[in-house]
């Protein structure tokens, strides 16, 4: 009797604890890495967003993993080739196509067509899906998309005596020298006029607006051969080099500024001009609170070559969301996929980061997007101005091949000449295997 009682009291037990032994045994651990995990504001805000997604999905605990701009590519493809690396990932457009060819992101068409496929993707900006998309298989979801500008300290243009923004190159390079000056009278130069990002993290982004206001670009329209042989390409080349080594209008190690060293230079008044986006209102007011950021920086389109008539002179900048091929939780993985990138957190994106959506419905119909002033001159370049940089496989290694010769040309190992034809020639050579 005895025993028929403790029998029954275990079964008994088991049933009552039964839902959370089964909670235990479903719940699983994501591994998400993104290169703004690292950054104060846009780290607290992926922290957020991860939390609500945890609070909503009690099955699934998903650990953030920071990853450096630069070191990012290195990584995610050692990893993910060697079996490993995070479920789920964070990409800008340009290394996207190579990853698709090599397999290094699964394919999400499957998961897609379960959501009611082209109808569920009509939502997002046809242009969008095109970093993502490959033989009508789509590989990643789309997030935010902006147009690259130049922003402007106003400040320290009224107090240079400067009235307007450069609209044409021969206006930047001029207010880019009046500006370059000391803050102190009798001491050193201590603010310049404006600055590049000639290190890797993001010289894509800010070197192809100045190649493109030159109505130059760095590879033929069918991105088959290099147009680095152009009279326009070789004028955007030397207007960089001379600011750099005759002007001396842009601050002494430009050669390693990166795109946070950039919005630091801004952020403390060291230069007042730089090319960005909406994300750089945020970044660089969260640098330096006692700049008043949302007060003072303004922005205005890419400058152009005067009397060029070409339309394009900026370059669109894309992040989307990928998952990890070696990834054991795929479905687990395709939730969090889908709750970054659905319509509140890309709200949330906006009102936290300043960043404009892939999402129609969300800049077309959200109050703060469409009261911005921002948003007005940036959305102006999306439609009309800008374009991707190619999307092709070979782009990053064409990129970088081009990167090294302008630093060697900044560095004066090479002649500007020489820099600019050694970057033709080896961009062909890599086109062409």
């Amino acid at each position: 009797m005895r025993n028929k009682a403790c029998f029954a009291i275990c079964v008994l037990v088991t049933i009552m604890f039964m839902p959370l032994m089964l909670v235990f045994a479903q719940e699983v651990t994501l591994t998400y890495s993104d290169w703004q995990l690292a950054q104060d504001i846009w780290g607290r805000s992926l922290q957020e967003a991860i939390s609500e997604f945890e609070r909503m999905n009690p099955g699934i605990k998903v650990n953030t993993e920071p990853v450096a701009l630069g070191q990012r590519d290195v990584k995610f493809t050692t990893a993910i080739r060697g079996g490993k690396g995070p479920d789920v990932f964070a990409l800008d457009a340009n290394p996207v196509k190579q990853y698709i060819e090599n397999n290094w992101v699964k394919d999400l068409t499957p998961f897609i067509e379960k959501e009611g496929g082209k109808g569920w993707l009509s939502d997002f900006y046809p242009v969008t899906m095109m970093p993502v998309s490959e033989k009508e298989r789509v590989f990643g979801i789309p997030k935010n998309v902006v147009a690259m500008v130049l922003i402007y300290n106003s400040d320290l243009f009224q107090k240079s005596g400067i009235t307007a923004p450069p609209r044409t190159w021969q206006e930047f390079r001029d207010i880019s020298k009046k500006m370059t000056l000391s803050t102190t009278k009798g001491g050193p130069i201590d603010q310049w006029g404006s600055t590049l990002v000639l290190a890797k993290a993001c010289f894509d982004l800010r070197f192809s607006v100045v190649l493109r206001g030159f109505g130059g670009d760095f590879l033929t329209p069918d991105w088959k051969h290099s147009a680095l042989d152009t009279p326009q390409a070789k004028e955007a080349f030397n207007f960089v080099v001379d600011m750099i080594l005759e002007d001396k209008s842009m601050p002494p190690g430009v050669a390693q500024v990166d795109c946070n060293g950039a919005r630091r230079l801004l952020a403390h008044k060291k230069v007042g001009m730089i090319f960005g986006t909406m994300w750089t209102i945020t970044e660089v007011s969260g640098m330096n609170p006692d700049l008043h950021g949302w007060k003072v920086l303004e922005m205005s389109p890419v400058p152009q070559k005067e009397g060029s008539s070409t339309p394009m002179r900026s370059t669109l900048y894309q992040k989307s969301i990928f998952m990890n091929p070696n990834t054991k939780h795929p479905d687990a993985a395709w939730k969090l996929i889908k709750f970054l990138t659905d319509k509140k957190q890309m709200e949330k994106w906006f009102v936290d980061n300043n960043m404009l959506s892939c999402r129609k419905s969300v800049n077309e119909g959200f109050g703060p997007i469409l009261q911005s002033k921002y948003a007005a001159v940036v959305t102006q370049e999306i439609e009309k101005h800008a374009a991707f940089l190619p999307l092709i496989p070979q782009w990053p290694e064409c990129l970088e091949a081009f990167r090294t010769n302008l630093q060697d040309a900044v560095a004066k190992t090479k002649t500007p000449e020489q820099a600019l034809q050694d970057a033709h020639k080896q961009i062909e050579a890599i086109l062409s295997r």
